[in-house]
């Protein structure tokens, strides 16, 4: 089998080059040795790693001044109870 790269990149080109020099290898064995690792990579299916934030740690309560220009932007994050509000708004619209 056959591959035929080609590179429009010109640094990408010269950083190949570069690398190939200081590889002290063949193109064609760093090419197949990149091409096994790319390969590898997918079969191996590595989950991601990260560590949960504890929320209670890592969040903050937002204090803020309200005047009566905000009411009306603001007036949902006062309610104890939305599905009341929500059944008594539409209720109203009907009437």
């Amino acid at each position: 089998m056959t591959i035929t790269v080609k590179i429009d990149n010109p640094d990408l080109e010269e950083r190949l080059i570069e690398f190939v020099k200081q590889q002290k290898q063949d193109l064609e064995e760093i090419t197949i040795e990149a091409l096994n690792n790319f390969i590898e990579m997918f079969h191996q299916k590595k989950k991601f790693d990260f560590k949960k934030k504890d929320p209670r740690k890592h969040s903050r309560i937002i204090k803020r001044d309200y005047n009566e220009k905000d009411v009306d932007e603001v007036a949902l994050l006062h309610i104890e109870d939305s599905a009341k509000y929500v059944h008594d708004l539409r209720r109203e619209k009907r009437v």
